[in-house]
């Protein structure tokens, strides 16, 4: 697989991450709220600095407006962004480059919010490893242009984000999410303790998948899978809700969640493809040069 390949598939990823995310900022809505609405860190500062009791603070529509402009800003931010990784190259001006850096720290702190809005739980941080890192790796390709190296931090955020995605599908530690049941319940004609049982089913293949994909002589098939299964999980995102009935509303309300995760797809064809060994170029030589016995 050659670098200028690597590049586009790293390059369609970040799209897709940044495309999605500008997506649910600007038509939708991102956890904000869960850090300005935090009332035992922002209340001293709310009454000191802005002279605002805590109550006229949060049931303010001048500063919810600002709350919701301030998401819309950060929408057409992902958007830029995502338009600059489908033209940024090795030689692009630096500038270029800090707005996909600024791009990727701004989705790390997407995902602290998002951890922060569902109680801390430190496996909905990781569960985004693939998201927040990819800009950064993009990064690193067009300066380094190392393959085998790019393959080891593949590796690492793809099972990053499979460990996290099983810890929730098994429920040990954190509760099955709802939805999981919901898209399990709305795509497969089951009820619903087989619809935990195949989750948990998923969720051990989930842990199975990252040793698989460690193990050179093995990890072609577990990459194979993981591909399937981080598009048919983005997908099911969107089929489980118009198994309702098809609405444009619908397909509207949650194709942004498709497109964010995409890449979870992309990232372990990636590594797959990278792992092939490149063909040899075939030597050719003139006619007259050739023996005959």
């Amino acid at each position: 697989m050659s670098t200028k390949t690597i590049t586009t598939f790293l390059k369609i990823s970040c799209f897709f991450i940044f495309i999605g995310r500008g997506y649910q900022h600007l038509f939708w809505d991102a956890p904000f709220r869960s850090l300005l609405w935090d009332q035992n860190l922002l209340e001293p500062i709310i009454n000191s600095i802005f002279k605002m009791s805590w109550n006229d603070y949060v049931t303010s529509l001048e500063v919810d407006n600002y709350i919701q402009l301030t998401i819309k800003i950060t929408g057409v931010f992902y958007i830029s962004c995502a338009a600059l990784t489908l033209t940024i190259h090795q030689h692009s001006k630096q500038w270029m480059k800090n707005i996909i850096k600024a791009g990727g720290v701004s989705l790390v702190i997407l995902s602290l919010l998002i951890t922060k809005d569902k109680f801390y739980h430190l496996a909905m941080f990781f569960e985004h490893s693939i998201q927040f890192c990819l800009p950064f790796v993009l990064l690193y390709f067009l300066k380094n242009r190392n393959r085998y190296r790019l393959q080891s931090i593949l590796k690492i955020i793809l099972a990053l984000a499979f460990v996290c995605h099983g810890l929730y599908a098994i429920g040990a530690l954190y509760p099955i999410p709802a939805n999981f049941v919901t898209m399990t319940l709305n795509i497969l004609p089951v009820d619903e303790p087989t619809a935990k049982f195949l989750l948990l089913v998923m969720g051990i293949i989930d842990f199975v998948i990252v040793i698989g994909v460690f193990v050179p002589k093995i990890a072609k098939p577990f990459l194979i899978y993981a591909a399937f299964w981080g598009i048919a999980t983005a997908l099911a995102r969107l089929i489980s809700p118009l198994t309702y009935g098809f609405s444009v509303d619908l397909f509207h309300q949650y194709s942004y969640l498709v497109l964010y995760r995409i890449p979870h797809g992309l990232v372990p064809l990636l590594i797959l493809l990278t792992s092939l060994k490149p063909a040899k170029k075939l030597s050719f030589v003139k006619d007259e040069d050739i023996l005959f016995v």
